[in-house]
């Protein structure tokens, strides 16, 4: 009977102790998780096997791609004032975006600062969002990402630059919204550089909603870098549903005495939503329109499992035939951790 008595007085005492660890480490979650300071991150580690490498790159390697730590709020009472600042602690240890912004209205938002570029519907989405391990070789190639054939050495790699934007949402309709713009003044020389020719690069994006889930639309881009023109547009649209997406878009780019263009489009099936999807995908992208037998194009298969929000493990099968280089098989594999 003492023992039951003295069992019974310590779980007493006990539940005190637990409650309070409980609040302290609700409190912590707290700090970390709210309207004015929100800590996230993720990282990616891939697996690439390549029947024909090229340069000094190894046949087979397991790389870790992104180390990401980001931070987003609100300032204010109004909440109108709003922050950004993302870096990538991986291998290339670097600040990816940092920027303010106002959004007194839906319609209406100025941002300031450094960050992705609004041309083309895929270079904006986060690489936790998109279908495939890579991007498509025509979009980055032709917004300022891997490929892209007048950056500075030290610009961006990754679609980003520094500059002022206007955006918004206008004529609300059923729950959505069905026109979409962008506008902006940036740089023109990359993420992490400074200005080198005192001229600014002109961004303009609209997409129109007419059904809910389906966007059409598409982006101008002028601008100049030392006295290489840099002109380009795209026009494209991507559907959305619970079981479906696909996205589509055709790219062009006038680069002075260099003329490309390139086109892709995408298609997943959301075999179990936020759980399993099939992707197949086909990329082209010709990086001088002036030869008569050039390009290159991508044909990839995979499969993405979902074990958490935005956590994941991807499978990627990617078939290339370079008219320079020949064929190419390569074999991806990520696993993705969000938190």
């Amino acid at each position: 009977m003492k023992r039951k008595l003295l069992l019974f007085g310590f779980t007493l005492m006990l539940v005190p102790a637990l409650f309070a660890q409980e609040n302290n480490l609700q409190k912590l979650k707290n700090a970390f998780r709210s309207e004015y300071f929100n800590l996230s991150g993720y990282g990616q580690i891939v697996y690439n096997l390549t029947e024909h490498p090229e340069g000094n790159n190894p046949n087979s390697s397991i790389d870790v791609a992104r180390a990401i730590l980001f931070a987003t709020g609100k300032l204010g009472e109004k909440n109108q004032f709003g922050y950004m600042l993302m870096y990538d602690f991986g291998p290339n240890a670097r600040l990816h975006e940092l920027y303010g912004e106002w959004t007194p209205l839906k319609s209406l938002n100025l941002r300031i600062g450094q960050y992705k570029i609004p041309f083309t519907i895929e270079n904006p989405m986060s690489p936790t969002r998109i279908e495939t391990i890579n991007f498509s070789r025509s979009a980055s190639a032709m917004s300022g990402s891997v490929g892209d054939v007048n950056q500075l050495s030290t610009g961006s790699k990754a679609g980003r630059d520094a500059g002022v934007q206007l955006s918004g949402l206008l004529f609300p309709k059923n729950g959505f919204y069905q026109l979409e713009y962008y506008t902006g003044l940036f740089n023109g020389s990359g993420f992490n550089t400074k200005d080198v020719d005192n001229r600014k690069d002109f961004i303009g994006t609209a997409y129109w909603q007419p059904i809910k889930g389906l966007r059409l639309g598409g982006s101008i881009y002028s601008g100049r870098l030392y006295d290489q023109v840099r002109n380009r547009w795209v026009v494209g649209g991507e559907y959305n549903s619970n079981y479906f997406y696909s996205r589509a878009e055709y790219i062009s780019a006038d680069d002075g005495v260099l003329k490309r263009n390139g086109y892709y489009g995408s298609l997943v099936w959301k075999l179990v939503p936020n759980r399993w999807e099939i992707v197949g995908k086909y990329d082209f992208y010709n990086n001088n329109t002036s030869l008569y037998k050039n390009g290159v194009s991508d044909v990839t298969a995979g499969i993405n499992y979902y074990f958490a929000f935005l956590s994941r493990i991807q499978l990627n099968y990617v078939y290339s035939d370079d008219a320079v280089k020949g064929k190419n098989n390569t074999l991806l594999a990520q696993l993705q951790l969000f938190f």
